[in-house]
């Protein structure tokens, strides 16, 4: 599929080329679990690749201009700076136990394979979410401040984001998911969408958590996100205060950029 981009877009890309010497390779991938998908390159990869879902063409200009900006904070710090959040089986097996007791009482009406994919997809989103939202605020807001010709597609993408997000305060969601997934990914969406309806002057972001339980949480990550270096060291100085914060400093861990194995998929989407 031909992509169809807007001339700042480009520019963006250009960028990212200027930067890094490495283009950008997009591969359309129907089963992502995110919009799109980047993996960034270390030195001895030709190439950036971002997988996309053709089903969300109509918001490809942003979301191709947000996965740039990723590349442009990582490639933008000091080598030795150049730090990325991982997760192995030790490291999650030692973060399951904190929820282990919802989860044996989950385990007497869900069969064990489903359950097991379930909890997989709530670490890893949990996970995703802290590891990702720091340095998503700074660039939401960095595309709204200087490409305003891209602002009518990241509000489509950032309303899309939205709508399922919300879902995770639904009455059916809340009795089905141990409270510990539902503080931190609620509370982790409060700062997101209120910190970002601040910055777009778009109040129908954050309307639906303006009277969510989890606001308190929400309010505190805020506070802590807002002597945020604008650097992607700054970035990781946010994620680990917030997983600090939230009780789950200990779901992940970091590694020098370079030596994140080849065929990684990076948690930055």
């Amino acid at each position: 599929m031909s992509l169809e981009l807007i001339k700042c877009v480009h520019k963006i890309m250009d960028d990212v080329k200027e930067l890094t010497g490495k283009d950008i390779q997009f591969i359309e991938k129907n089963d992502l679990s995110v919009y799109a998908h980047l993996k960034i390159a270390r030195k001895n990869m030709q190439s950036h690749t971002m997988f996309y879902k053709p089903k969300h063409t109509e918001i490809i200009n942003h979301l191709i201009a947000h996965e740039c900006g990723h590349i442009l904070r990582m490639y933008g710090t000091p080598e030795q700076d150049r730090i990325a959040p991982y997760v192995n089986d030790k490291i999650k097996l030692a973060g399951l136990r904190e929820v282990e007791p919802e989860i044996q009482k989950l385990a007497k009406f869900i069969p064990f394979e489903k359950l097991a994919k379930i909890v997989n997809m709530w670490f890893a989103g949990t996970v995703r979410q802290v590891t990702n939202y720091p340095s998503d605020i700074m660039i939401e807001k960095w595309i709204y401040d200087e490409y305003p010709d891209l602002r009518s597609f990241q509000s489509q993408s950032l309303k899309k984001q939205y709508d399922e997000a919300v879902q995770g305060l639904s009455d059916r969601v809340e009795q089905v998911t141990p409270r510990k997934f539902l503080k931190c990914s609620n509370g982790m969406n409060y700062a997101f969408f209120k910190i970002l309806s601040d910055h777009l002057n778009d109040g129908d972001l954050f309307k639906r958590y303006a009277r969510s339980y989890y606001l308190d949480i929400g309010k505190d990550l805020i506070i802590l996100q807002q002597d945020q270096e604008n650097t992607y060291k700054g970035d990781v100085d946010i994620v680990n205060k917030w997983a600090e914060a939230l009780g789950i400093a200990n779901w992940f861990a970091w590694k020098d950029f370079e030596d994140i194995p080849d065929d990684y998929l990076t948690t930055f989407s």
